[in-house]
């Protein structure tokens, strides 16, 4: 389960991911799936949201949770 706290990226895709073997193919697959979603880009943007930056706030994990239907 992804809890609401602050998560790097790497985290956050392992999160996602877990049956995926290399590390890379996961942070990309998250990657796609946000850019894939316009709105949850656009709530990430509202949210501050840093592409180059190597986490995600709270708040950010939230949002990503809600619009991409995980948990």
């Amino acid at each position: 389960m992804i809890e609401d706290r602050d998560y790097l990226k790497q985290e956050l895709a392992d999160q996602f991911y877990p049956f995926t073997t290399d590390p890379n193919s996961r942070k990309k697959a998250l990657w796609r799936e946000i850019n894939g979603c316009p709105e949850l880009v656009t709530a990430l943007k509202e949210l501050h949201w840093n592409r180059r930056a190597h986490s995600y706030t709270r708040l950010q994990v939230r949002m990503i949770k809600e619009m991409l239907c995980r948990d």
